[in-house]
């Protein structure tokens, strides 16, 4: 963790500065959401500052964020190394969530969807202590880069994006703690617990925004006054391209059968993902990269599996989708 706490010490000594554009395009990074899986995206995110030499959030005027992407997102515009994003789901990753393998049997899966049922799978304590070794008391006005948070407000059944201040208009986050704001946007019904802020309580924004893609461009738009045609978008995924379950779902299927091995969030994640890219291709055609893998049947990933074989199975994608970047495109969309 000798990485991580080095960041923490950076954190505290950083100064706030908005995002110049540096370029005529407005470049925008979108990242999605899926627990344990994000840290495919981070793999991608640490190889791409590896080959930059910077960081990857100066290379961006926005950056977006959901769930475990918003995590990333928020670690980019406080300029905490992806490598130290990777550590931390290395040495921290089976405590946040589960070192177990995906349920098998029926009494297994059973026992399995009513710790859900009864509450939380996770309290959550695990993931807040190390996102606050990471940005400490941080608020997101002492972010150096725009970025924009997905979340609900449950409290009122409205749906809630968290802003750095990097448009005039205030939008009253400010002063919100970069920890709470990871925790909202990452806080999965029946996984976490919600997040009070302010006051109100937050849950995952991936349950109307898994990818923020479109959230990214209506802030670019409507709010920072950017024309579509600048714009130029990077979008991660995290590994779930064509999620096919491992068993065939059984077309009478009640909730056992949709919450097993978390096949509905899946299927959710997946679906929602596929639906944004299709409509930022139409947008923006060839000024929108979209980087993800394809879900590999039968390796036992999961939203909450931290287990050493997920691990290495997300690493390896990464690689090869790191691998699959052609120079001329790395130089054009970073």
């Amino acid at each position: 963790m000798t990485q991580v706490k080095a960041c923490a010490r950076h954190l505290r000594q950083s100064v706030c500065m908005a995002t110049p554009s540096r370029h005529d395009e407005f470049r925008i990074l979108a990242l999605s959401g899926g627990g344990y899986l994000g840290l495919y995206t981070a793999v991608v995110l640490a190889r791409l500052e590896q080959q930059l030499g910077e960081p990857l959030g100066r290379r961006f005027d926005l950056v977006a964020g959901t769930s475990v992407g918003g995590l990333l997102a928020l670690a980019l515009a406080f300029e905490v190394p992806m490598a130290a994003i990777v550590e931390l789901f290395h040495a921290r990753g089976e405590e946040v969530f589960s070192a177990r393998r995906l349920p098998s049997g029926t009494m297994t899966r059973l026992i399995d969807l009513t710790r859900s049922v009864m509450g939380p799978k996770y309290s959550g304590a695990a993931l807040r202590d190390e996102l606050h070794t990471l940005f400490g008391e941080r608020t997101l006005a002492q972010a150096q880069h725009a970025v924009v948070i997905p979340a609900v407000d449950v409290s009122r059944s409205q749906t809630k994006v968290f802003k750095t201040p990097h448009v005039a208009a205030s939008h009253g986050d400010e002063t919100c703690k970069a920890v709470d704001v990871a925790m909202a946007t990452s806080a999965a019904p029946a996984y976490f617990p919600s997040v009070p802020i302010g006051g109100r309580l937050y849950a995952d924004g991936g349950l109307f925004a898994v990818a923020p893609d479109q959230v990214a461009m209506h802030e670019a738009e409507h709010f920072m006054g950017v024309e579509p045609a600048r714009v130029r978008m990077v979008s991660i995924g995290t590994a779930t391209a064509g999620y096919q379950p491992a068993e065939e779902l059984d077309p009478d299927a009640g909730a056992v059968g949709w919450l097993t091995d978390g096949r509905l969030i899946l299927t959710l994640i997946s679906v929602q993902q596929q639906h944004v890219q299709a409509i930022m291709e139409d947008r923006l055609g060839e000024r929108y990269l979209r980087l993800d893998a394809r879900w590999p049947a039968g390796a036992g990933l999961g939203i909450d599996v931290a287990t050493p074989e997920a691990t290495t199975t997300l690493e390896r994608l990464a690689l090869e989708t790191m691998a699959s970047i052609e120079p001329r495109t790395l130089k054009r969309f970073f």
